[in-house]
């Protein structure tokens, strides 16, 4: 009953779920069970109303992604991709012959309860773009409510400098209330980023922000956001992702950008329904500088002292081009530097470095490996999951992924799962590289990592009946 239930969401609200959500999907299931009415009958009352495209069917989605969705995020997260926008993406667009002229136009797509939003009407208001206009969707109706009433606790405003908050909030008893000014060019409105809208994903915006949605899509759903996310934007406009994510692999509609080591989407003037053609080579990139072995070998013994913030005073010093690195050399420089931030607990700036090996599609297992660490430091674990999944696929014989996996698994309550997972790190281990046990192993040597595993394999095939494997 619950993997029908998950299937029937994953289909109509492209969420992915594993063996740990099953207590959750469970619970959701009985909460919306009416009285006297056992699951099959509510299952097949559900899907017969999907495809029919009865209103009852879009009510009881919404419903769904309230109770399944959790959009807990803040004002002003990630400025650095506020001032690009601002400073880079806005110039470009309206310096544009051929677009009209008209005040820029934004998507937040997945706007969750308003903050994004209302920080990106901060950011254009701020940089002299008041008359901009900011769609945000969203397919949780009471996230939607809550982005409409514009009143917050004190902990969604904890990275709002004080003289941003003076003049764009008013405190109400131990709320902040949004500007009235912010709210005029604002319009929230209920939509599935899987549904196929004609009237929501045609030309229209500037540039789209869908940040920390789609890393929960299944990939083939996640292809099909990106097709409409492109279809929505104008002729070269640009999409905003979340630190942890990103289109390799995904979309090849867009091209890459990097300002100031932020990265963001073009959308290729290829992809456009009126785009123009490209004209002339790309510009070719200038030689790397000499390497400094000699320094990462410092970093290196450093690390192995778990002196990480003496190396990282060393990485930082150390001549690498700011564009996807060219050499392995400058490869292992840029991951050993994205590590020792995430350390550091600069989660930006080490997700930023992650971004630029995938970029490239260079280290991928490694570069992942990353982003699940930044993700696991930001308490999103299913993120985290995910990347080290990603890490494992990437690179199957990865112990180290395998071994995280069981770690986050038995967090979930899936110690068949775990018990799986700790198996296979028991296979690999012995043959893991000594690069990946300094960079990924916590400080702990091969033995000690090896122990570990098999305990927690043992328990875990003990509390099932010796079926983990």
């Amino acid at each position: 009953m619950v993997d029908r239930f998950a299937d029937l969401v994953s289909r109509r609200l492209g969420l992915t779920f594993g063996p740990g959500d099953r207590d959750r999907l469970g619970q959701a299931l009985s909460h919306r069970l009416p009285a006297h009415q056992d699951g099959t009958r509510y299952l097949d009352d559900l899907e017969n109303n999907c495809e029919a495209g009865r209103s009852g069917a879009r009510d009881e989605l919404a419903a769904l992604a309230s109770e399944l969705t959790v959009g807990e995020t803040y004002f002003l997260r990630q400025p650095d991709q506020f001032a690009v926008l601002t400073g880079t993406v806005l110039p470009d667009r309206m310096s544009r012959p051929d677009r009209a002229p008209i005040p820029a136009r934004l998507l937040s797509a997945g706007c969750a309860g308003g903050e994004e939003a209302y920080s990106l009407a901060i950011a254009l208001a701020e940089a002299g773009y008041e008359e901009a206009q900011i769609t945000a969707i969203d397919v949780n109706p009471t996230a939607l409510a809550k982005a409409r009433a514009g009143r917050y606790t004190e902990w969604s405003m904890r990275a709002v400098p004080p003289a941003v908050q003076d003049r764009w909030f008013q405190t109400v008893g131990k709320h902040y209330e949004v500007d009235p000014n912010l709210r005029a060019n604002l319009d929230f409105r209920a939509a599935n980023l899987v549904d196929p809208d004609p009237g929501l994903w045609r030309p229209a915006f500037d540039a789209i922000f869908c940040r920390n949605v789609m890393m929960y899509f299944s990939p083939p759903v996640m292809a099909a956001v990106v097709r409409r996310l492109a279809s929505a934007l104008m002729p070269g406009g640009y999409l905003f992702l979340g630190s942890a994510e990103t289109l390799r692999g995904v979309s090849e509609q867009f091209d890459l950008r990097e300002t100031n080591g932020t990265f963001y989407y073009r959308l290729t003037e290829s992809s456009s329904a009126h785009g123009l053609s490209k004209t002339g080579p790309r510009p070719v990139p200038s030689p790397p500088p000499a390497p400094d072995r000699e320094s990462l070998d410092r970093v290196l013994d450093l690390m192995r002292a778990e002196r990480f913030g003496a190396a990282l005073g060393v990485v930082e010093v150390i001549d690498v081009p700011t564009s996807p690195p060219g050499t392995p050399w400058e490869t292992e420089v840029v991951l050993v530097r994205a590590i020792l931030l995430s350390h550091a607990g600069d989660l930006t700036a080490a997700a930023r470095d992650a971004h630029r090996l995938l970029g490239r599609g260079l280290v991928s297992a490694d570069a992942h490996a990353v982003l699940a660490n930044c993700r696991e430091a930001d308490a999103d674990n299913r993120g985290a999951v995910l990347h080290w999944r990603a890490a494992a696929d990437a690179d199957p014989r990865f112990a180290l992924a395998h071994l995280h996996l069981g770690r986050l698994s038995r967090t979930t309550g899936d110690r068949s799962g775990a018990g799986r997972a700790y198996d296979r790190a028991v296979e690999l281990l012995p043959s893991e590289s000594d690069r990946r046990m300094l960079l990924f192993g916590g400080g702990f040597d091969r033995q000690a990592l090896l122990s570990v595993c098999r305990t927690m394999s043992r328990d875990d095939r003990s509390l099932h009946g010796g079926e983990a494997r």
